[in-house]
Order: structure tokens, then C-alpha cells, then sequence
């Protein structure tokens, strides 16, 4: 698949993106048994999926012929790709995406056993169904057709992603304001309390004076 240009890269990136939005909402939508949108950003889209799909599609390859290979790989890099993920997530934004504590054998609720294996199950099923798939869809469709869903899908969502990081950093910042406020009255009340204890009301107004 080497032979294609970025375009064709962008297009299958935007289509993962989708993909995962659609695989993950619909599993928690079932669960909850209410429609849930499920990710980072507002609209129908999951960026990580964009990336480990692609991530898988380059490293997997070279070990096509050894099935416990790219599974071994693909659990590896994507287990590595979704802790950092989650690490950076949550430096920036002070907000947990994803938790994996229900399970059992999990690092900081970002990873887990269960979760790492299901990447390496999915690094077979891109290996060996999904880049036959992508390569018969990106040989099937008008070149104008790719270029322009690549193009929209991109900007949409990068639109959406500074759209949402802005609105998280402000929330974030207002909360943080709240809790300064209530703080500093929490102070307040507490000196309150030792000044009356200590000193009383014409003591008070003396030394005022």
C-alpha cells in the first residue's frame, strides 16, 4: 500500500475515524440502551482510530506471514498508543476519557489486559480482512470523490477539535476558579471563627480604632 499518495491516507484516516465512532457508540448505546455519542469531539468521529488504524495498516505488514507476530505488534503498539494517549489527554485537560477499572489487571485505568488483548485481536483483523478491504476501496472510487471527502473530513474535524479543546480549557479554568473561591471563603470562615474565639467584639473595634 506504499504506492498511494497522502491523499488516499488522509481519506482512509478520516474513514477510521468514523469507523470507531460508529463501533464504539453503538456498543455503548446497546449497553445503556440510550443513544450515546461516544468520544473526544462532537461530531461522529474518533481521531485514536484514525491512528491505530493506520499505525496497524504500516507495522503490521512486515509480518503478515507470522500471525502471532502481528498480533504480539499490533497489541504492543496500540496498547502503548492508547496509555500516552490517555496520559496527554489528561495532563492537558484534567479529565479522564476512558476507564478501564471494571477490569481486572489494569495500569492507572488507562490500559488494561482485556483491552490490549482485543488491539492485538484487531491487529489481525486489519491485517488480514481490513487493508484488502481499504485497498479495494481506494482502487473503487473516483479520485475527485476521495480527494474532497478527505479534505471536508479533515477540516471538519479539526474545527471541531479546537472548538471542543477551547470549550474544555474554559470549563476547566471555571471550575478551578470556583474551587479558589471556595477556598478563600473557607479561610475566611476560619479566621472568622479564631478571631471570635480570641478576641472579642470591643477588642475588636478597639483595635480598629
Amino acid at each position: 500500500m506504499t504506492h498511494y499518495g497522502f491523499e488516499y491516507w488522509l481519506f482512509t484516516f478520516c474513514i477510521y475515524c468514523m469507523l470507531g465512532w460508529i463501533q464504539e457508540s453503538v456498543i455503548e448505546s446497546l449497553h445503556h440502551r440510550r443513544p450515546i455519542n461516544r468520544g473526544f469531539l462532537q461530531g461522529p468521529y474518533i481521531p485514536i482510530y484514525g491512528v491505530g488504524g493506520l499505525l496497524l495498516l504500516f507495522i503490521c505488514q512486515p509480518f503478515r506471514e507470522n500471525g502471532f507476530g502481528v498480533f504480539i505488534v499490533a497489541m504492543l503498539s496500540c496498547t502503548t498508543l492508547e496509555y500516552f494517549t490517555g496520559w496527554l489527554m489528561e495532563t492537558v485537560f484534567h479529565k479522564q476519557f476512558w476507564d478501564y477499572s471494571m477490569f481486572k489487571l489494569v495500569y492507572k485505568n488507562r490500559i488494561s489486559l482485556i483491552s490490549s488483548l482485543f488491539w492485538g485481536v484487531m491487529g489481525l483483523f486489519v491485517t488480514y480482512v481490513v487493508t484488502d478491504a481499504t485497498v479495494f476501496v481506494l482502487d473503487s472510487l473516483p479520485y475527485k470523490f476521495i480527494c474532497v471527502v478527505a479534505v471536508v473530513v479533515s477540516l471538519v474535524m479539526t474545527i471541531d477539535f479546537f472548538s471542543t479543546t477551547k470549550k474544555l480549557i474554559s470549563g476547566r479554568n471555571v471550575d478551578e476558579g470556583e474551587r479558589r473561591i471556595q477556598l478563600d471563603g473557607g479561610v475566611r470562615s476560619i479566621m472568622t471563627r479564631i478571631r471570635g474565639r480570641f478576641f472579642s467584639d470591643d477588642d475588636s473595634d478597639d483595635s480598629e480604632d
